[in-house]
């Protein structure tokens, strides 16, 4: 068996029990306790729970059953998984994205989220995803991004929206739950939510996001993610999918000059002044356009 091949067979394995176990959690009311701050954001904004390091437990344990060296760069701690030497694979990820609904009982938009790099050429070769409230495991590779339900037992192919512009078929998500973030994205894309309401009105806002942006857009759910300030453990660990789907993410200056966003190890805790990612480079122009209002 092949090192990625085993890499898919542990992953498929974490995504199985990690969905299955959270749920469990929750019936028995555990896992919601504050454990510490998360690295580069303040308390108001983020902390680790008994479910994130839950999950990250669960995730090294299937790591480690690949035998072979992997580092894991999580959202909350880097860990060293396998023998001694050099690492075959880094995984960025973030093992409960979530967690500030899961602590206050509202039970929806429960992710584990990661993407694998091959150490030597720093590119993506595998990524997945448990959508852990609808039961649905997402895993993205060379040859595309596929979900399957561990409800109907079906797999099927998934890709992005081929939209190129903004209209009444719009989905835009943009993580809003936070005071702060809504503060700075609404004074931001004033004039793209003039745009919508008067020529658009049909068009959606999808107010959640983080790592979990990544594989609906894979999927052709929603059409563009746009953040201000995002910290970049909300990015890396979807990147697999955007490498999958052929997705844009993109870092945008104030001219509105659209830069393709690049993973950096060891600069997790950095944020992006002003984040898009899109199905396609045309919709995130289009975006881009509309917040500048031009």
């Amino acid at each position: 068996m092949s090192d990625l091949s085993k890499l898919k067979k542990s992953l498929d394995g974490y995504m199985r029990e990690v969905t299955d176990t959270v749920q469990q959690m929750r019936s028995q009311g555990a896992g919601r306790e504050v454990l510490g701050r998360v690295a580069g954001r303040s308390e108001a904004e983020d902390v680790e729970i008994g479910i994130d390091r839950m999950c990250e437990d669960l995730l090294e344990k299937w790591l480690g059953k690949a035998g072979m060296r992997i580092d894991l760069h999580s959202e909350h701690s880097l860990r060293y998984i396998g023998d001694e030497g050099p690492p075959k694979y880094l995984v960025t990820c973030d093992p409960f994205d979530g967690s500030s609904h899961f602590m206050r009982g509202i039970p929806a938009e429960w992710w584990s989220v990661m993407t694998f790099w091959d150490v030597e050429t720093m590119k993506p070769v595998l990524a997945g995803a448990a959508d852990i409230g609808r039961r649905e495991l997402y895993v993205a590779d060379e040859s595309g991004v596929t979900v399957e339900s561990l409800l109907t037992k079906e797999k099927v192919a998934v890709q992005p929206a081929q939209h190129t512009t903004l209209g009444n078929h719009s989905v835009i998500a943009a993580y809003l739950m936070a005071p702060a973030y809504l503060n700075i994205w609404t004074k931001r894309s004033a004039k793209m939510l003039r745009t919508l309401r008067h020529q658009f009105a049909k068009a959606r806002l999808w107010s959640d996001g983080g790592a979990c942006s990544y594989p609906w857009l894979a999927r052709g759910l929603t059409h563009a993610y746009v953040m201000f300030d995002e910290p970049r453990t909300e990015i890396d660990p979807g990147l697999g999918f955007a490498w999958a789907a052929k997705l844009g993410v993109y870092s945008v200056s104030e001219d509105g000059t659209l830069t393709e966003y690049e993973f950096e190890p060891g600069q997790s805790e950095g944020r992006v002044p002003w984040l898009v990612a899109a199905c396609n480079r045309q919709m995130a122009e289009a975006v881009v356009a509309a917040i500048l209002g031009e």
